[in-house]
């Protein structure tokens, strides 16, 4: 399939509301692209405060009602566009505490559902439209490395041939735990699967780390971005847990950069190494960085007067929290292929400091 350009016709985002899929938009407009950004419910307090954001955007289009579990709701969003940006996703952790959006009360299951279910019904929508061209589809590293990340040798490099899935017993693969990873990984073969079906479209797959960076609204603070943020407010970390552990960065600035470039690109995505598929990973050069040691100290570094907050180093039973990191990663293919770029991971860490300050969203303690 040919690049697509901004010349070609507007380009749709799913999941806008939240922090790659905000961060994509803006990413497009500022390179001369009309934007479909489809939102599951504008009027929920985290799509009110995305469309507020958004509305300050130029060539926006916010089409509210696109929900990954309902059939036809992405149809007119794509009717028309070249390509589409399939960035939504399911993690198991609102806000609210609840399984979303299904709220089955099975939250591994929602998970799973939300890659594969809601995916088919992103296909279905690009499928009608007859007009789009190619999907770049934003999967995890958690598709790469996954559940066997533990078993492997030191100095091991991650590469776009690694498939979470190999070489783990079924039982394991399978078990709740699992259920991101395994999500991704079908996904992105049932993706594959789908465009080559079709002749019509292709697939790119971006795999990025624990995604990091700037908050342009508050609705997008969660996951690594909350903990940062709490560090730099003197606070206990409190999700995934309390419990010290490494970081694996990538900046979303850099990630969306190359979102937009694999849309761009006219390389043979399909039979390169690895397939149709693109690490997103490195912080900057550095494999993995400790939250309560490195990454304190970059905060510790900037902002001398904050009183940083420590992760626990001690478990309920008094043993000590032993963590390692034994292998590499980077974006080698993103940067060759694709001519992708990668910022100091200081800098990331940092941008999320600041704008989270900016915003309200934390109140550092002075000492």
């Amino acid at each position: 399939m040919s690049a697509i350009s901004p010349q070609d016709g507007p380009v749709a985002v799913t999941g806008t509301s939240g922090f790659t899929g905000g961060h994509m938009v803006r990413e497009l407009v500022h390179h001369g692209y009309q934007v479909r950004a489809c939102i599951r419910d504008a009027n929920s307090w985290r799509g009110q405060d995305a469309v507020a954001y958004l509305n300050t955007l130029p060539n926006v289009e916010i089409i509210d009602g696109c929900d990954l579990f309902t059939e036809g709701s992405y149809d007119a969003a794509f009717s028309g566009c070249t390509g589409v940006f399939h960035v939504a996703a399911v993690l198991g952790n609102s806000a609210d505490g609840q399984s979303q959006p299904l709220g089955s009360g099975d939250v591994s299951q929602d998970v799973y559902d939300g890659g594969m279910v809601g995916t088919q019904n992103v296909i279905d929508a690009i499928n009608k439209s007859g007009s789009v061209q190619r999907m770049v589809y934003t999967s995890s590293m958690a598709a790469v490395s996954g559940a066997k990340g533990g078993s492997l040798p030191a100095g091991y490099e991650w590469t776009e041939t690694d498939w979470a899935s190999d070489e783990v017993e079924e039982q394991l693969w399978k078990h709740p735990r699992n259920s991101y990873a395994r999500s991704k990984v079908d996904t992105e073969h049932f993706i594959n699967d789908q465009a080559d079906a079709s002749g019509k479209w292709d697939a790119i797959t971006m795999n990025p780390a624990m995604i990091c960076g700037p908050v342009l609204f508050k609705a997008q603070v969660g996951q690594w971005i909350e903990q940062i943020g709490r560090l730099a407010a003197g606070e206990e970390p409190n999700w995934p847990s309390k419990y010290d552990m490494y970081y694996n960065i990538i900046d979303v600035r850099d990630l969306v950069k190359a979102h937009r470039l694999a849309m761009e690109s006219d390389a043979d995505h399909k039979n390169s190494h690895g397939g149709p598929r693109y690490v997103m990973h490195g912080s900057g050069g550095r494999s993995a960085m400790r939250f309560g040691t490195e990454i304190s100290e970059v905060i510790a570094g900037e902002y001398p007067r904050f009183n940083i907050g420590e992760p626990a180093t001690i478990t309920s039973k008094g043993e000590p929290i032993t963590i390692a990191s034994n292998v590499l990663n980077d974006c080698k293919k993103a940067k060759s292929v694709l001519g992708a770029t990668i910022r100091p991971v200081e800098d990331t860490i940092l941008s999320v400091v600041e704008t989270s300050i900016e915003l309200g969203v934390i109140t550092p303690q002075m000492n």
